[in-house]
Protein backbone atom coordinates (compact mmCIF):
# COMPACT_ATOMS: atom_id res chain seq x y z
CA UNK A 1 0.00 0.00 0.00
CA UNK A 2 1.25 3.60 -1.02
CA UNK A 3 0.87 6.46 1.43
CA UNK A 4 1.57 10.16 -0.05
CA UNK A 5 1.58 12.34 2.95
CA UNK A 6 1.87 16.42 3.55
CA UNK A 7 3.04 18.21 6.48
CA UNK A 8 1.90 21.95 7.24
CA UNK A 9 2.42 24.15 10.48
CA UNK A 10 4.83 24.48 12.69
CA UNK A 11 8.08 22.17 13.46
CA UNK A 12 6.21 20.90 16.06
CA UNK A 13 3.95 19.34 13.49
CA UNK A 14 6.45 18.05 11.80
CA UNK A 15 7.88 16.04 15.15
CA UNK A 16 4.19 14.61 14.98
CA UNK A 17 4.02 13.61 11.43
CA UNK A 18 7.49 11.83 11.35
CA UNK A 19 6.50 9.54 14.63
CA UNK A 20 3.16 8.60 12.93
CA UNK A 21 5.10 8.14 9.75
CA UNK A 22 7.78 6.01 11.62
CA UNK A 23 4.62 3.31 12.64
CA UNK A 24 3.78 3.09 9.42
CA UNK A 25 6.26 2.18 7.59
CA UNK A 26 6.46 -1.02 8.42
CA UNK A 27 3.55 -1.76 6.47
CA UNK A 28 3.88 1.17 3.67
CA UNK A 29 5.51 2.31 1.15
CA UNK A 30 6.09 6.61 1.37
CA UNK A 31 5.39 8.24 -2.69
CA UNK A 32 6.08 11.69 -3.41
CA UNK A 33 2.97 12.00 -5.63
CA UNK A 34 -0.58 11.83 -4.71
CA UNK A 35 -1.35 10.39 -8.25
CA UNK A 36 -0.06 7.15 -7.21
CA UNK A 37 -1.25 6.16 -3.77
CA UNK A 38 -3.44 4.43 -2.33
CA UNK A 39 -4.03 6.98 0.81
CA UNK A 40 -3.35 10.07 1.45
CA UNK A 41 -2.76 11.69 4.90
CA UNK A 42 -2.82 15.22 5.81
CA UNK A 43 -1.53 16.17 9.01
CA UNK A 44 -2.73 19.91 9.91
CA UNK A 45 -2.39 22.89 11.40
CA UNK A 46 -5.09 25.17 13.50
CA UNK A 47 -3.36 27.97 15.08
CA UNK A 48 -4.40 30.83 13.16
CA UNK A 49 -6.71 31.49 10.37
CA UNK A 50 -4.31 31.15 7.56
CA UNK A 51 -3.15 27.90 8.78
CA UNK A 52 -6.84 26.72 8.84
CA UNK A 53 -7.64 28.13 5.18
CA UNK A 54 -4.03 26.10 4.21
CA UNK A 55 -5.27 23.07 5.76
CA UNK A 56 -8.83 23.06 4.26
CA UNK A 57 -7.43 24.23 1.03
CA UNK A 58 -5.01 21.46 0.73
CA UNK A 59 -7.80 18.53 1.82
CA UNK A 60 -10.12 19.95 -0.69
CA UNK A 61 -7.04 19.53 -3.61
CA UNK A 62 -6.65 15.93 -2.29
CA UNK A 63 -10.68 15.23 -2.50
CA UNK A 64 -10.50 16.30 -5.91
CA UNK A 65 -7.96 13.80 -6.77
CA UNK A 66 -10.69 11.18 -5.71
CA UNK A 67 -12.96 11.71 -8.53
CA UNK A 68 -10.51 10.44 -10.55
CA UNK A 69 -9.06 7.84 -8.29
CA UNK A 70 -12.23 6.40 -6.38
CA UNK A 71 -9.78 4.15 -4.26
CA UNK A 72 -8.14 6.54 -2.70
CA UNK A 73 -8.46 6.62 1.41
CA UNK A 74 -8.12 10.71 2.41
CA UNK A 75 -7.07 11.12 6.05
CA UNK A 76 -6.49 13.99 8.46
CA UNK A 77 -4.48 14.24 11.52
CA UNK A 78 -3.46 17.08 13.71
CA UNK A 79 -4.53 20.47 15.18
CA UNK A 80 -7.62 20.69 13.03
CA UNK A 81 -9.77 17.89 13.56
CA UNK A 82 -8.47 18.25 17.32
CA UNK A 83 -9.90 21.43 17.39
CA UNK A 84 -13.02 21.33 15.24
CA UNK A 85 -13.93 17.63 15.87
CA UNK A 86 -17.50 18.46 15.91
CA UNK A 87 -17.79 20.36 12.99
CA UNK A 88 -15.51 18.51 10.10
CA UNK A 89 -17.09 15.50 9.12
CA UNK A 90 -19.88 17.27 8.40
CA UNK A 91 -18.16 20.06 6.47
CA UNK A 92 -15.92 17.90 4.93
CA UNK A 93 -17.58 14.28 3.92
CA UNK A 94 -14.86 13.46 0.97
CA UNK A 95 -12.60 12.87 4.02
CA UNK A 96 -12.77 8.93 4.53
CA UNK A 97 -11.46 9.55 8.25
CA UNK A 98 -10.40 12.07 10.91
CA UNK A 99 -8.12 11.27 13.70
CA UNK A 100 -8.62 13.47 16.73
CA UNK A 101 -6.15 12.16 18.95
CA UNK A 102 -3.10 14.30 19.30
CA UNK A 103 -0.84 11.73 20.82
CA UNK A 104 0.87 10.90 17.67
CA UNK A 105 2.27 6.84 18.59
CA UNK A 106 -1.87 6.40 19.09
CA UNK A 107 -2.77 8.23 15.80
CA UNK A 108 -0.35 6.23 13.84
CA UNK A 109 -1.46 3.11 15.67
CA UNK A 110 -4.93 4.63 14.75
CA UNK A 111 -4.17 4.75 10.90
CA UNK A 112 -2.52 1.49 10.61
CA UNK A 113 -5.51 -0.37 12.32
CA UNK A 114 -7.98 1.12 10.13
CA UNK A 115 -5.56 0.62 6.80
CA UNK A 116 -5.25 -3.08 8.36
CA UNK A 117 -1.71 -2.61 7.81
CA UNK A 118 1.17 -3.60 10.15
CA UNK A 119 2.50 -1.00 12.62
CA UNK A 120 6.34 -0.77 12.76
CA UNK A 121 7.61 -2.14 15.79
CA UNK A 122 9.96 0.17 16.32
CA UNK A 123 7.61 3.11 15.92
CA UNK A 124 10.70 4.93 15.43
CA UNK A 125 10.18 8.85 13.52
CA UNK A 126 10.83 8.95 9.98
CA UNK A 127 12.37 11.88 9.60
CA UNK A 128 11.69 14.43 7.22
CA UNK A 129 14.71 16.87 7.63
CA UNK A 130 17.75 16.01 6.16
CA UNK A 131 19.81 13.69 8.44
CA UNK A 132 21.73 16.23 9.98
CA UNK A 133 19.25 18.37 11.83
CA UNK A 134 16.32 17.23 13.83
CA UNK A 135 13.89 18.55 16.28
CA UNK A 136 13.09 17.16 19.27
CA UNK A 137 10.26 18.07 21.74
CA UNK A 138 10.48 17.96 25.42
CA UNK A 139 7.04 19.11 25.99
CA UNK A 140 3.36 19.31 24.87
CA UNK A 141 1.00 21.31 25.78
CA UNK A 142 0.86 25.13 26.96
CA UNK A 143 -0.11 26.70 30.46
CA UNK A 144 0.48 29.82 29.48
CA UNK A 145 -3.18 30.92 28.00
CA UNK A 146 -2.31 34.01 26.12
CA UNK A 147 -5.86 35.87 25.31
CA UNK A 148 -5.31 35.46 21.46
CA UNK A 149 -4.19 32.13 21.71
CA UNK A 150 -5.69 28.64 20.74
CA UNK A 151 -3.24 26.11 21.57
CA UNK A 152 -3.95 25.56 25.07
CA UNK A 153 -7.97 24.97 23.77
CA UNK A 154 -5.76 22.49 20.97
CA UNK A 155 -3.27 20.77 22.98
CA UNK A 156 -4.44 20.92 26.45
CA UNK A 157 -2.36 21.73 30.18
CA UNK A 158 1.89 21.77 29.46
CA UNK A 159 3.47 18.00 29.90
CA UNK A 160 7.09 17.65 30.26
CA UNK A 161 8.66 14.90 28.88
CA UNK A 162 11.10 12.54 31.47
CA UNK A 163 14.32 13.30 31.00
CA UNK A 164 15.58 10.35 30.58
CA UNK A 165 13.34 9.92 27.57
CA UNK A 166 14.52 13.11 26.04
CA UNK A 167 18.03 11.99 26.14
CA UNK A 168 17.44 8.51 24.53
CA UNK A 169 15.53 9.91 21.54
CA UNK A 170 18.35 11.93 21.54
CA UNK A 171 20.79 9.63 20.97
CA UNK A 172 18.98 7.58 18.28
CA UNK A 173 19.04 10.41 15.99
CA UNK A 174 22.45 11.34 16.47
CA UNK A 175 23.09 7.94 16.05
CA UNK A 176 20.86 8.36 12.52
CA UNK A 177 23.31 10.81 11.33
CA UNK A 178 22.02 14.24 13.47
CA UNK A 179 24.50 16.80 14.07
CA UNK A 180 22.16 19.74 15.05
CA UNK A 181 19.34 19.69 17.21
CA UNK A 182 16.54 22.14 17.95
CA UNK A 183 14.22 21.98 20.76
CA UNK A 184 10.56 22.93 20.27
CA UNK A 185 7.79 22.78 22.83
CA UNK A 186 4.61 25.01 22.90
CA UNK A 187 6.80 26.83 25.60
CA UNK A 188 10.34 25.28 26.38
CA UNK A 189 11.29 27.61 29.13
CA UNK A 190 8.31 25.81 31.09
CA UNK A 191 9.57 22.68 31.25
CA UNK A 192 9.59 20.43 34.24
CA UNK A 193 7.10 23.09 35.81
CA UNK A 194 4.98 19.99 35.91
CA UNK A 195 7.48 17.65 37.32
CA UNK A 196 7.61 19.14 40.60
CA UNK A 197 10.89 21.44 39.79
CA UNK A 198 13.00 18.19 40.49
CA UNK A 199 14.16 19.17 36.60
CA UNK A 200 14.33 21.95 34.42
CA UNK A 201 15.10 22.98 31.00
CA UNK A 202 19.16 23.75 31.87
CA UNK A 203 19.41 20.42 32.99
CA UNK A 204 17.84 18.92 29.16
CA UNK A 205 20.57 21.36 27.95
CA UNK A 206 23.18 19.39 30.16
CA UNK A 207 22.43 16.02 29.51
CA UNK A 208 22.02 16.76 25.80
CA UNK A 209 25.49 18.19 25.93
CA UNK A 210 26.71 14.64 26.56
CA UNK A 211 25.66 13.34 23.70
CA UNK A 212 28.04 12.32 21.29
CA UNK A 213 28.46 13.35 17.71
CA UNK A 214 26.43 16.30 18.51
CA UNK A 215 27.24 19.53 17.31
CA UNK A 216 24.79 22.11 17.64
CA UNK A 217 22.17 22.62 20.48
CA UNK A 218 19.69 25.28 18.95
CA UNK A 219 16.85 26.48 22.31
CA UNK A 220 13.86 27.35 20.01
CA UNK A 221 10.16 28.94 21.27
CA UNK A 222 11.05 30.76 24.94
CA UNK A 223 8.75 32.68 26.90
CA UNK A 224 10.69 35.97 28.45
CA UNK A 225 8.47 35.72 31.56
CA UNK A 226 10.56 31.82 32.43
CA UNK A 227 13.95 32.63 31.87
CA UNK A 228 15.98 32.11 35.17
CA UNK A 229 19.70 32.42 36.06
CA UNK A 230 20.75 28.44 36.01
CA UNK A 231 19.30 28.50 32.37
CA UNK A 232 21.30 31.73 31.29
CA UNK A 233 24.43 30.15 32.57
CA UNK A 234 23.72 26.62 30.79
CA UNK A 235 23.09 28.41 27.32
CA UNK A 236 26.44 30.66 27.91
CA UNK A 237 29.04 27.71 29.50
CA UNK A 238 28.39 24.42 27.49
CA UNK A 239 30.34 24.66 24.03
CA UNK A 240 27.23 23.05 21.77
CA UNK A 241 25.01 25.43 22.64
CA UNK A 242 25.16 27.35 20.19
CA UNK A 243 24.88 31.67 20.75
CA UNK A 244 21.16 31.78 19.49
CA UNK A 245 17.51 32.35 21.37
CA UNK A 246 14.28 32.40 19.79
CA UNK A 247 12.41 34.88 22.19
CA UNK A 248 8.66 35.98 21.13
CA UNK A 249 7.87 38.63 22.57
CA UNK A 250 4.61 39.94 20.55
CA UNK A 251 4.75 43.49 21.37
CA UNK A 252 6.52 46.45 23.94
CA UNK A 253 3.24 48.03 24.71
CA UNK A 254 2.22 47.53 28.55
CA UNK A 255 -1.11 47.97 27.82
CA UNK A 256 -1.17 45.65 25.02
CA UNK A 257 1.61 43.10 26.98
CA UNK A 258 -1.28 43.11 30.17
CA UNK A 259 -4.34 42.78 27.58
CA UNK A 260 -2.67 39.66 26.19
CA UNK A 261 -1.84 38.35 28.96
CA UNK A 262 2.29 37.68 28.54
CA UNK A 263 3.12 38.04 32.07
CA UNK A 264 6.14 40.56 31.53
CA UNK A 265 6.22 43.80 30.73
CA UNK A 266 8.13 46.14 28.61
CA UNK A 267 10.67 47.03 31.76
CA UNK A 268 10.90 42.86 32.18
CA UNK A 269 12.00 42.45 28.49
CA UNK A 270 14.40 45.68 28.69
CA UNK A 271 16.12 43.77 31.70
CA UNK A 272 16.48 39.89 30.19
CA UNK A 273 17.62 41.51 27.05
CA UNK A 274 20.59 43.50 28.61
CA UNK A 275 21.34 39.97 30.83
CA UNK A 276 21.19 37.17 28.16
CA UNK A 277 23.53 39.58 25.87
CA UNK A 278 26.13 40.78 28.24
CA UNK A 279 26.31 37.18 29.84
CA UNK A 280 26.20 35.23 26.35
CA UNK A 281 29.37 35.71 24.09
CA UNK A 282 28.05 36.76 20.42
CA UNK A 283 24.17 36.01 20.94
CA UNK A 284 21.84 36.72 18.17
CA UNK A 285 18.10 36.56 19.54
CA UNK A 286 15.57 36.34 17.01
CA UNK A 287 12.17 37.46 18.11
CA UNK A 288 8.20 37.20 16.82
CA UNK A 289 5.82 39.82 17.07
CA UNK A 290 1.97 40.63 16.49
CA UNK A 291 0.32 43.80 15.11
CA UNK A 292 -2.99 44.57 14.97
CA UNK A 293 -3.88 43.14 18.33
CA UNK A 294 -7.22 44.56 19.46
CA UNK A 295 -6.00 48.00 21.20
CA UNK A 296 -3.29 48.93 19.23
CA UNK A 297 -3.67 52.35 18.10
CA UNK A 298 -0.92 54.50 16.23
CA UNK A 299 0.89 55.39 19.27
CA UNK A 300 1.26 51.20 20.54
CA UNK A 301 2.67 50.88 16.97
CA UNK A 302 5.35 53.19 16.89
CA UNK A 303 5.83 51.94 20.51
CA UNK A 304 7.34 48.41 18.73
CA UNK A 305 8.62 50.20 15.61
CA UNK A 306 11.26 52.49 18.08
CA UNK A 307 11.90 49.06 20.12
CA UNK A 308 12.51 47.41 17.10
CA UNK A 309 15.14 49.87 16.09
CA UNK A 310 16.37 49.90 19.63
CA UNK A 311 17.05 46.53 20.59
CA UNK A 312 18.31 45.23 17.05
CA UNK A 313 17.19 41.84 17.18
CA UNK A 314 19.49 40.23 14.89
CA UNK A 315 16.53 37.61 13.64
CA UNK A 316 12.57 39.11 13.77
CA UNK A 317 9.06 37.64 12.30
CA UNK A 318 6.13 39.60 12.17
CA UNK A 319 2.28 38.12 12.28
CA UNK A 320 -0.78 39.74 11.50
CA UNK A 321 -2.93 39.43 14.55
CA UNK A 322 -5.69 36.34 14.17
CA UNK A 323 -8.95 36.35 16.32
CA UNK A 324 -9.64 33.16 17.34
CA UNK A 325 -12.68 31.19 18.11
CA UNK A 326 -12.65 30.47 21.94
CA UNK A 327 -9.83 32.47 22.99
CA UNK A 328 -10.74 35.37 25.55
CA UNK A 329 -9.36 38.42 22.81
CA UNK A 330 -12.73 36.71 20.36
CA UNK A 331 -15.18 38.87 21.53
CA UNK A 332 -12.84 41.76 21.89
CA UNK A 333 -13.63 45.07 19.28
CA UNK A 334 -11.19 44.71 16.06
CA UNK A 335 -9.85 48.00 16.23
CA UNK A 336 -7.21 47.55 13.33
CA UNK A 337 -8.58 46.73 9.69
CA UNK A 338 -7.21 43.73 7.43
CA UNK A 339 -5.50 46.60 5.55
CA UNK A 340 -3.96 48.37 8.37
CA UNK A 341 -2.36 44.90 9.78
CA UNK A 342 -0.50 44.10 6.47
CA UNK A 343 1.06 48.43 6.23
CA UNK A 344 1.74 47.56 10.10
CA UNK A 345 3.29 43.86 9.53
CA UNK A 346 5.15 45.69 6.02
CA UNK A 347 6.39 48.57 8.22
CA UNK A 348 8.14 46.33 10.79
CA UNK A 349 9.31 44.20 8.65
CA UNK A 350 10.99 47.22 6.24
CA UNK A 351 12.48 48.40 9.66
CA UNK A 352 14.11 44.98 10.06
CA UNK A 353 15.59 44.42 6.91
CA UNK A 354 17.49 47.42 6.88
CA UNK A 355 19.19 46.65 10.49
CA UNK A 356 19.32 43.24 9.31
CA UNK A 357 21.77 44.48 6.15
CA UNK A 358 23.31 46.53 8.23
CA UNK A 359 24.16 43.47 10.43
CA UNK A 360 25.57 41.47 7.64
CA UNK A 361 27.46 44.10 5.92
CA UNK A 362 29.36 44.22 9.50
CA UNK A 363 30.37 40.03 8.75
CA UNK A 364 32.05 41.23 5.35
CA UNK A 365 35.55 39.45 5.89
CA UNK A 366 35.30 37.64 8.33
CA UNK A 367 35.96 33.78 8.88
CA UNK A 368 32.68 31.53 10.14
CA UNK A 369 32.27 28.22 10.49
CA UNK A 370 28.71 27.06 8.58
CA UNK A 371 26.51 24.03 8.58
CA UNK A 372 26.32 23.25 4.76
CA UNK A 373 22.44 22.45 4.10
CA UNK A 374 21.79 21.55 0.58
CA UNK A 375 23.24 22.17 -2.75
CA UNK A 376 22.53 25.87 -3.88
CA UNK A 377 20.11 26.94 -7.01
CA UNK A 378 23.08 28.36 -9.01
CA UNK A 379 25.60 25.39 -10.09
CA UNK A 380 29.08 25.03 -7.91
CA UNK A 381 27.19 26.94 -5.13
CA UNK A 382 25.46 25.69 -1.97
CA UNK A 383 23.66 27.03 1.19
CA UNK A 384 24.52 26.78 4.50
CA UNK A 385 24.41 28.73 7.93
CA UNK A 386 25.79 29.88 10.57
CA UNK A 387 25.40 29.48 14.68
CA UNK A 388 23.15 32.07 14.27
CA UNK A 389 20.25 30.75 12.03
CA UNK A 390 17.73 28.11 12.51
CA UNK A 391 17.23 26.42 9.08
CA UNK A 392 13.76 27.51 7.01
CA UNK A 393 13.00 30.67 8.66
CA UNK A 394 16.59 32.64 9.05
CA UNK A 395 19.33 33.65 6.83
CA UNK A 396 21.30 31.71 4.65
CA UNK A 397 25.01 31.80 3.57
CA UNK A 398 25.67 31.36 -0.46
CA UNK A 399 29.03 29.79 -0.67
CA UNK A 400 30.89 29.41 -4.00
CA UNK A 401 31.66 25.89 -3.64
CA UNK A 402 30.24 22.15 -3.68
CA UNK A 403 30.28 21.17 -0.13
CA UNK A 404 28.69 18.31 1.25
CA UNK A 405 25.21 18.79 2.81
CA UNK A 406 25.66 18.38 6.89
CA UNK A 407 29.14 18.87 6.65
CA UNK A 408 30.84 22.05 8.93
CA UNK A 409 33.35 24.36 6.82
CA UNK A 410 34.71 27.59 7.78
CA UNK A 411 34.31 30.29 4.94
CA UNK A 412 34.86 34.26 4.43
CA UNK A 413 31.92 36.34 4.02
CA UNK A 414 32.36 38.16 0.85
CA UNK A 415 28.81 39.53 0.57
CA UNK A 416 25.81 40.97 2.58
CA UNK A 417 21.79 41.09 1.56
CA UNK A 418 19.19 41.90 4.24
CA UNK A 419 18.70 38.25 4.46
CA UNK A 420 21.33 36.66 3.25
CA UNK A 421 25.05 35.92 3.33
CA UNK A 422 27.99 35.20 0.56
CA UNK A 423 30.69 33.53 0.73
CA UNK A 424 33.65 31.61 -0.19
CA UNK A 425 35.66 28.30 1.10
CA UNK A 426 38.08 29.57 3.65
CA UNK A 427 40.34 26.79 4.06
CA UNK A 428 42.45 26.52 7.25
CA UNK A 429 44.64 29.48 6.48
Amino acid sequence: MKLHYVSLGCPKNSVDLETILGGLTGGMELVEEPETADVALVNTCAFITSAKQEAIETILQLAALKEERPGLKLLVSGCLPQRYRAELEELLPEVDRFFFDLDAGVTSAGIAAYLGVAAHPCARRHRLTPRHYAYLRIAEGCDNRCSYCAIPLIKGPGRSRPLAEIRTEAELLAADGMQEVMIVAQDSTRYGLDLGRSVRLHDVLAALQEVSRLRWIRLLYSHPAHWYDELIEAVAALDKVVPYIDLPIQHISDPLLRAMGRKSSRGQIEVLNMRLRSRIPGLALRTSLIVGFPGEGEREFQELCDFVRQIRFERLGVFSYSQEEGTPAETWPQSVSEEEKEARLQEIMAIQAELSLQNNRGLIGRRLQVLVDQPGEEPGTCLARTVWDAPEIDNSVIVSGELAPGSFAMVRITGAAPYDLYAEPAGDD
